[in-house]
């Protein structure tokens, strides 16, 4: 990948960068996701974090290995703790992709968790312009938890999660199950990319309900697409055909939004009947099926968590909950 990068960071510009926490789980769509990362990674103001959990464990051990070394030297060394592995293969990735040509920094840090031997530890990889791709091996009792943790504390604007089930032969196959992808998709504070067998170029399907919430979802997620060059769509289901004026009239509205913030909505639809079955049977067509997650009593049921679980349970193409 050729990289276009300015001589000034983002610290002397006084910006903050755009940060992306990718969930490794071992899963082609984890990778998946990784690869999607990249694509939001335009110019030089994204810093990608890989995540893997670990279970706590208090009587780990590691054959005799100073605690001190094993953890500085973890990936030097092939140390296999659980969840490295898949971080290594991570690391591989964004290499084959040349997301990490030119010369790389790389710091190792470590952080005591939950009373296990090796705690939290991570590997920060910086070059000369600021840019960051950090792996972390994060212990937690349960995964769901962890990932929920790091999103909120290190405020991420986007969280990728794979909805792969994990077969029973793996290491990690009580982590990053579909009940997992659900759970973080809902009650994340900030916006989630739940990965199915990512396609990177059929662009974002953003589902409208009528709401301020929905149309500041729209314009949201137009900033994200334009990031990795992905055309937008909107589409709105009405009840039946008696509903198509006021249907229209919240694409209408959310287009006029998404075009005043200097984007193009590449096209739009309306669905008829029920929302769940309409949106899961268009979403096949884009790569990105975009909802919003935030709703107040009293406005239709559209993106309540119960149906943003039939979505998410239910969809062929990838979902992102945005807030």
């Amino acid at each position: 990948m050729e990289n276009n990068f300015d001589n000034i960071t983002l610290e002397e510009k006084g910006e903050k960068p755009f940060k992306v926490l990718v969930c490794i789980d071992g899963s082609e769509e984890s990778y998946s996701g990784l690869r999607y990362a990249v694509r939001l990674a335009s110019g030089m103001d994204t810093d990608i974090t890989l995540l893997n959990i670990r279970e706590v464990d208090k009587e780990l051990h590691t054959d005799g290995l100073d605690m001190r070394m094993a953890r500085e030297n973890m990936l030097e060394w092939g140390l296999e703790l659980p969840g490295m592995t898949s971080l290594k293969r991570g690391l591989e990735v964004l290499t084959e992709m040349g997301y990490l040509e030119g010369e790389w920094c790389a710091k190792t840090s470590h952080i005591d968790n939950h009373g296990d031997p090796l705690g939290d530890n991570l590997v920060d990889y910086t070059n000369a312009f600021g840019r960051k791709v950090t792996l972390k091996l994060m212990v937690a009792p349960t995964p769901e938890l962890g990932i929920l943790d790091e999103s909120d504390v290190g405020d991420y604007d986007i969280t990728i999660v794979s909805a792969a089930e994990i077969d029973e032969d793996n290491e990690i196959s009580s982590f990053f199950g579909s009940s997992v992808s659900q759970r973080i998709a809902t009650e994340s504070q900030k916006s989630v990319i739940v990965a199915k067998s990512l396609e990177e170029n059929h662009g974002h399907l953003i589902c409208l309900n009528g709401t301020t919430e929905s149309l500041d979802t729209a314009r949201n997620d137009a900033v994200v697409a334009s990031r990795c060059n992905c055309p937008i769509y909107l589409y709105n289901v009405a009840e039946d055909e008696t509903q198509t004026t006021k249907a229209q009239a919240i694409i209408d509205e959310a287009r006029a939004v998404i075009e005043e913030a200097g984007y193009e909505v590449a096209g739009e639809k309306i669905g008829y009947g029920d929302p769940v079955e309409s949106i899961i049977e268009e979403g096949v067509n884009y790569s990105i099926i975009v909802l919003s997650g935030a709703h107040k009593v009293g406005f239709r049921r559209f993106f309540k968590s119960e149906v943003i679980f039939q979505i998410l349970d239910g969809a062929k193409s990838s979902v992102m909950v945005s807030r």
